[in-house]
């Protein structure tokens, strides 16, 4: 890969691999895992009714990552476990696999959820083919969670913690972890941060940014706060990842943890504009969380396409 490869922002530029990963055993949620095919048709019918031609012709044919049903009856929450960690860690290595193929190739590698887990394989992906990978994560929870201190259990919630190290035991033989340093790990949008992961938040070497806070310095400023501090840093890649839930769900109630005080539209997609439109080397995206079966109005799925084109460089003019 060239230089320019790899500098570039594939958010706007080249081809792009839409991954589906199905998975729903990260939230032990039913109907997340349905998110990811809805998600693809919604984005491909939002570009062809808006003539966006140019966009539309640059995603790829999709390709699925096969994940098995999740099976009645659900487990319980289970506090000090992590259930299905080794189904999903073999699931993660096939997502890191399909996920370093697409960025070889030059493509955005778009890996499209199902729960916040899907983001294990795809950071690693990421970072295997990276000197040094930053992570933007743009969520309503901060996912650092590990299993002695999960209230639930649930490895969507341990995502990021397994990306930079600490997880459950099914994870630790993976080559080149942690994937992403503290310092190169930027959260944005945090309103609901679990007892463990505000112990880990307070030793600092983690950027992360609550909604009080945008409330207080402002979305724009943040953002270009962390732009800024990715350009100085010397990373040679950025992986993205949006969990539709750090929208407020009176705007889209379709996912499975919702928290009331979150994203409105018109900040989401100006946050998603500013990363595209930013000199940053992002080459990998997540989009995460949307269940479809809690908003049979569709709309939740209507408004996650719409922002995700936004973030392919579909903008009103």
């Amino acid at each position: 890969m060239t230089m320019a490869g790899r500098s570039e922002n594939r958010l706007r530029l080249g081809l792009i691999q839409p991954i589906l990963v199905p998975m729903a055993q990260g939230a032990v949620k039913a109907g997340v895992d349905a998110g990811a095919a809805e998600l693809d048709a919604a984005l491909r019918a939002t570009l062809a009714e808006r003539g966006a031609s140019a966009l539309l012709v640059r995603v790829k044919e999709s390709e699925i990552i096969p994940v098995p049903p999740l099976e009645e009856p659900l487990p319980e929450p289970v506090s000090g476990d992590a259930l299905y960690a080794p189904l999903i860690a073999g699931i993660s290595q096939e997502v890191a696999a399909r996920v370093r193929e697409s960025i070889q190739a030059g493509e955005l590698a778009l890996t499209l959820g199902g729960d916040h887990a899907i983001a294990i394989g795809s950071i690693a992906g990421a970072a295997s083919e990276a000197v040094r990978l930053a992570v933007i994560w743009i969520d309503a929870h901060a996912d650092l969670n590990w299993p002695e201190v999960s209230p639930s259990g649930h490895v969507h919630g341990m995502a990021l913690a397994i990306a930079l190290g600490r997880g459950p035991e099914a994870f630790s033989d993976r080559p080149g972890q942690p994937w992403v340093q503290p310092r190169d790990s930027y959260l944005i949008g945090l309103r609901s941060v679990d007892h463990g992961e505000r112990s880990w938040l307070a030793e600092g070497e983690i950027s992360h940014f609550t909604i009080p806070a945008i409330d207080d310095l402002g979305l724009d400023a943040i953002t270009g706060r962390i732009i800024e501090q990715i350009q100085e840093s010397g990373v040679d890649a950025v992986h993205v990842s949006f969990d539709v839930d750090v929208l407020d769900p009176l705007l889209l109630p379709g996912t499975g943890t919702p928290e009331w005080g979150g994203l409105g539209y018109r900040e989401a997609a100006r946050l998603l504009r500013r990363l595209r439109d930013a000199e940053l080397p992002i080459r990998s995206l997540d989009w995460a969380e949307l269940n479809p079966a809690l908003d049979p109005t569709g709309r939740s799925t209507a408004i996650a396409a719409e922002l995700l084109a936004v973030a392919l460089g579909d903008d009103p003019l």
